[in-house]
């Protein structure tokens, strides 16, 4: 399968740029509000629901990226992957979550438990969004993610354990190796040449080993390598740009698709597939496609 590299090698922002949503045939929109896991913020979600309904009581909740700085759930190309699900006769809830690093970025000097904490604050307000809509998929959630917002999905996934969730898509995502992995499947695509989120286990940012926020993360690669139930999608010297760009690849949206009809039938198997581009990595060490 090969996406189109027009959209797949993109350069674009990893946070989705705030647009005007317009009405789509085939998919009521409203926006809704739930309150945080503190507790004390009130944040927004939109809820795309389709007028045929593929599979009643199974839904995708959506996590924007932007860093844990920045971003929005109602950006323009997280509004295009969100209605293109609906269209398709799957529900979404694409949420807002608490930003903790507003002003500060998440670079290589911030620190390691202010990184976990910020990944944290997003994955436990995703479990609030769930407490608040999952009366709407009592079959089960597939949590999907871009950047940022699929660290705090694989958070939720992995370290917390979140049952309701039974599958994740992860778009440049990464997360914290754990002693064991869940078999919860994930579908993850991911650049080999990801100088933010590595595509093997490594450091953030590729971070010096001495820095503040040396925080070592499992991308897309090392997910599949370490014996994760994956659907490893991998992209050849792509970088972070496809957090954002392959949520408007129409082929990217239909494999989506066939990964959500897979979970809902029981029938997902790991598997992966490899996007050739002749695009040069800027990587001073370049991943090898099997993390090996």
């Amino acid at each position: 399968m090969r996406f189109g590299l027009r959209s797949v090698l993109a350069a674009v922002l990893c946070g989705c740029s705030a647009w005007s949503a317009t009405a789509q045939p085939g998919v009521e929109a409203s926006t809704r509000w739930f309150i945080s896991a503190n507790g004390a913020d009130t944040l927004g979600y939109d809820l795309y629901m389709p007028h045929a309904d593929t599979h009643p009581g199974w839904g995708v909740v959506f996590l924007h990226g932007g860093g844990f700085f920045t971003g929005s759930r109602d950006g323009t190309a997280c509004q295009a992957y969100c209605r293109a699900l609906a269209e398709r006769g799957i529900a979404v809830v694409s949420i807002e979550y608490r930003l903790r690093q507003v002003g500060k970025g998440f670079h290589c000097d911030v620190s390691i438990p202010d990184k976990r904490e910020a990944i944290r604050w997003a994955a436990e307000d995703l479990i609030a969004a769930i407490d608040a809509v999952g009366g709407n998929f009592p079959n089960g959630i597939i949590a999907a993610g871009s950047s940022a917002g699929a660290e705090a999905v694989l958070d939720a996934v992995f370290a917390l354990g979140v049952p309701t969730l039974k599958a994740a898509i992860s778009l440049a995502g990464g997360v914290e190796p754990p002693a064991a992995w869940r078999d919860t499947p994930v579908l993850a695509a991911h650049g080999t040449c990801d100088a933010l989120v590595p595509y093997c286990i490594d450091l953030h940012h590729y971070c010096p080993a001495e820095s503040a926020g040396a925080l070592l993360l499992a991308g897309g690669g090392g997910m599949a390598l370490a014996g994760a139930q994956t659907e490893l999608l991998t992209i050849q010297n792509a970088g972070h740009e496809i957090s954002a760009s392959l949520l408007t690849d129409a082929q990217f949206i239909e494999r989506s698709v066939e990964f959500i009809n897979a979970i809902v039938t029981r029938t997902f198997e790991p598997s992966t597939t490899t996007i050739l581009s002749s695009q040069p990595c800027s990587l001073l060490q370049h991943p090898a496609s099997n993390c090996q």
